[in-house]
């Protein structure tokens, strides 16, 4: 867009609001109107101070007014403190943090004369800077940072002067960044700044305090030399100036920690400095009730779109212990919505998703098991990974498939434990997601039923996703419709949430109805996206297993077969 062809009015309102500013301001001379090679409105203009003509440019933003012009000097040179580096734009009062389409260049011209007369002239004086810049600002142009937790900082403040203590680091290199982070001081437990586990590098370098007055070296070679020589440390001078070895340093003062990095590369010896970044406390972004999760345990089937979703979020509302049930091999197509990303592609999900989990968390308790629950597996097989299920705290079913909820009721009911379970409707246009818990609800097999009841009675087929290929549907004659990423993360989000309310809150929950049917698109029962229709059960008392003296009997009966010597006369039954 190019704004003065569509608001004609305001470009003639600036021209004459500089034009005007000219004829009253004896310092402001040289106006000159033009256009850019890219159709930018531009205007030259001088400003006269103490006899010092400064020749400037301020060019308007291709989104004025709604965006601040630049002005900068016409010949590259540096003018003010208050400038973004040599021939760079001046930082003026109005500026993009500040700005409304009110201000206009007069405006700005008027800004960038009174800086330059405050700072300019016979008897300059220092300009206030406004200038607020953001951590992630201030650290654009590093590649090499050092992170310094509380806990850190604490404890390398117990290190004497002159003293040289080991410690320990971590590094890692992403995005081309190296961060660096100390995780431990004379034998601390883990102080970084990440969590423990995250992948990286475990380095042991040296922590140096030094006197009082003493400071910080150069990064280069000579300096770094001097200082350890000074120090009387020779044996680490050795180690830092001789090539062949990879190390870090950290020299510590009154101030923040500084850290060296020192390496070998194109037939020298290079000594970095890193950005060194003070971490602050951790705030709780999780209720305190969810301090309970780092005890429980899921047992969660199915590692695909909707699973690998819920998994991570469950991690970040605290939740540490994970038993993974997935046979599948992450493939390409999958990626357009699985948690996972394409490095993991032809890996088993259970085992990427594993990694996805410590690549956000650090220390999790994962177990993986690459059995297709009701699939053609030995009857070995499936009874371990139901063994392994039932010591669950919760069990979470994100197959949309029959045959392996019914191994994941018999499981939830063998051991009385709750379980949820949800699935995306064909083509999108909505979800289901339910929950039951012994002496609340009825048992899986009998819950699902009356849900799939409560979807039919409507007089429309149920948009199960079961009935179709997953989050497949169609429109009539039209093609398929499919389910995307956004569609299946809200209703994962939906189940997360259920699962979080069955392990933080498993008597009093926050959910009036054990189960939901979400609407995403006008269709099938639903009148417009996100109207939510909540799904009642009855009879609680269905998860318990009826047992009558004859099934007693008959019990008794098989042990006595079976293990003859474990029985005498006194098993026999009261006549």
């Amino acid at each position: 867009m190019i704004w003065w062809l569509e608001d004609p009015a305001r470009a003639h309102a600036e021209r004459r609001g500089v034009a005007e500013l000219a004829e009253q301001a004896g310092w402001l001379g040289n106006v000159r109107w033009y256009l850019t090679d890219g159709a930018a409105l531009s205007v030259d203009f001088d400003v006269e101070h103490e006899g010092e003509v400064i020749p400037l440019t301020m060019t308007y933003s291709g989104f004025h007014p709604n965006a601040p012009p630049t002005v900068v000097p016409r010949d590259g040179a540096r003018l003010s403190g208050h400038q973004y580096g040599d021939g760079g734009s001046l930082c003026l009062e109005f500026r993009a943090d500040n700005w409304t389409a009110e201000i206009t260049g007069a405006m700005m011209v008027e800004s960038a004369y009174r800086l330059l007369a405050n700072e300019r002239g016979a008897a300059p004086r220092e300009v206030p800077s406004a200038h607020r810049v953001s951590l992630g600002q201030s650290v654009r142009g590093t590649s090499f940072r050092f992170l310094v937790t509380q806990a850190a900082n604490e404890r390398l403040r117990h290190i004497e002067p002159g003293r040289c203590v080991e410690i320990g680091l971590v590094e890692k290199l992403q995005m081309g960044v190296v961060t660096t982070t100390v995780t431990e001081v004379d034998g601390s437990p883990w102080i970084g700044a990440w969590p423990a586990g995250v992948p990286g590098t475990s380095r042991r370098c040296y922590a140096v305090r030094l006197p009082l007055g003493v400071p910080i070296p150069s990064p280069t070679k000579e300096g770094v030399a001097s200082l350890l020589n000074h120090l009387g440390l020779d044996a680490l001078r050795k180690r830092v100036v001789e090539p062949g070895e990879d190390m870090d340093f950290v020299i510590l003062t009154s101030e923040e920690p500084a850290h060296f990095a020192v390496f070998d590369g194109a037939g020298d010896r290079h000594f970095c400095r890193s950005r060194t970044l003070m971490v602050q406390p951790i705030e709780p972004r999780v209720p305190d009730s969810y301090a309970a999760l780092a005890g429980k345990s899921i047992g969660l089937v199915g590692c695909g779109s909707l699973g690998s979703k819920v998994a991570v979020m469950l991690l970040r509302a605290g939740l540490r212990r994970f038993t993974l049930v997935d046979d599948d091999i992450l493939m390409e197509a999958n990626l357009a919505r699985n948690e996972l990303a394409a490095p993991a592609v032809g890996v088993h999900k259970v085992d990427a998703l594993r990694a996805r989990l410590v690549e956000v968390a650090g220390e999790v308790e994962v177990s993986t098991r690459r059995v297709a629950l009701g699939g053609q597996e030995s009857a070995e097989s499936t009874e371990s990974v139901m063994s392994v299920l039932q010591a669950c705290d919760v069990i979470v079913d994100a197959t949309a498939d029959p045959v392996c909820f019914n191994f994941c009721a018999a499981v939830a009911r063998a051991g009385q434990k709750p379980m949820v379970w949800g699935e995306v409707f064909g083509g999108g246009i909505g979800g289901l997601v339910a929950r039951v818990r012994p002496g609340h609800e009825p048992e899986p097999q009998a819950a699902r039923n009356q849900i799939v009841g409560w979807c039919n009675a409507h007089g429309v087929a149920a948009p199960l996703a079961s009935a179709a290929a997953p989050y497949a549907g169609t429109a009539g004659n039209e093609a398929p419709l499919l389910a995307d990423d956004a569609e299946v993360a809200i209703v994962a989000g939906h189940v997360a949430r259920l699962t979080i309310d069955v392990l933080v809150h498993p008597d009093e929950s926050a959910f009036p109805s054990p189960a939901y049917a979400v609407g995403l698109s006008q269709s099938w029962i639903f009148s417009a996206p996100f109207e939510t229709w909540p799904i009642e059960l009855i009879d609680a008392e269905s998860w318990k297993i009826g047992r009558d003296v004859a099934s007693m009997e008959q019990s008794l009966e098989l042990l006595r077969e079976l293990v003859p010597n474990a029985f005498d006369d006194h098993d026999q039954p009261t006549q």
